[in-house]
């Protein structure tokens, strides 16, 4: 096996959790600490504790996206009412 191969293996393998964490934050961090325990405590072998984490922190990540754009458009609703009746 090359050198430079390996090296960008073990590179790619160290950045790409870091990189996540950074992108989506807490909740990336929180979901694959959750779900990654769930999946060691239940007996799992490696790579399904990885795919349940990752899984697990992509749905945390949609719920909290899709309850904030929810809380955004209550308010711009409230807000048309606002100006409806005042108008």
């Amino acid at each position: 096996m090359k050198d430079s191969s390996t090296g960008g293996l073990l590179a790619f393998i160290v950045v790409a959790p870091i990189v996540v964490i950074c992108c989506a934050g807490k909740a990336a961090l929180i979901g694959a600490l959750l779900f990654g325990t769930t999946g060691f405590l239940t007996g799992a072998n490696l790579l399904t504790i990885a795919l349940v984490a990752t899984i697990g922190g992509i749905m945390l990540l949609a719920t909290r996206s899709f309850m904030r754009v929810r809380r955004h458009n209550h308010q711009i609703e409230r807000n048309d009412q606002n100006v409806r009746q005042t108008s």
